[in-house]
């Protein structure tokens, strides 16, 4: 392989890399602006008692309502596509990273507002 070869080997691999970095960079950016935009509903919801937190990082309904269905669903794929992400930087498993999360939600939940332990109940804060 001549020099121009290396060269354009290097240059093609360092654009690349690049497209690589910054796609990734653009949809975790993407995936914050969503689930932030999102947030002010999914408060809502919970507060409401709709909605609560599962030991498993995920939002699932309280009872027989699916008032916000296409909220819950939208946040659940993208906290999928996060935990994901994490478990693929870290070495871990979705389930683990997802585990790990829901006890951050779990602690961050106001008065009123439900946790579904691993026994599968529900619990009210």
């Amino acid at each position: 392989m001549n020099r121009k070869q290396r060269t354009l080997l290097i240059v093609g691999g360092f654009a690349l890399a690049l497209t690589l970095f910054f796609s990734a960079a653009a949809s975790a950016s993407q995936l914050q602006d969503r689930m932030k935009a999102r947030l002010p509903e999914i408060v809502a919801l919970k507060s409401q008692g709709v909605i609560g937190e599962t030991y498993q990082g995920y939002l699932e309904f309280v009872g027989k309502s699916r008032e916000g269905a296409d909220i819950v669903a939208a946040e659940n794929a993208d906290r999928t596509t996060l935990y994901t992400a994490i478990a693929k930087k870290t070495g871990t498993t979705v389930e683990q990273v997802g585990s790990r999360a829901a006890l951050k939600w779990k602690e961050n939940l106001a008065k009123g507002e439900y946790f579904k332990n691993p026994d599968n109940n529900w619990i009210q804060k």
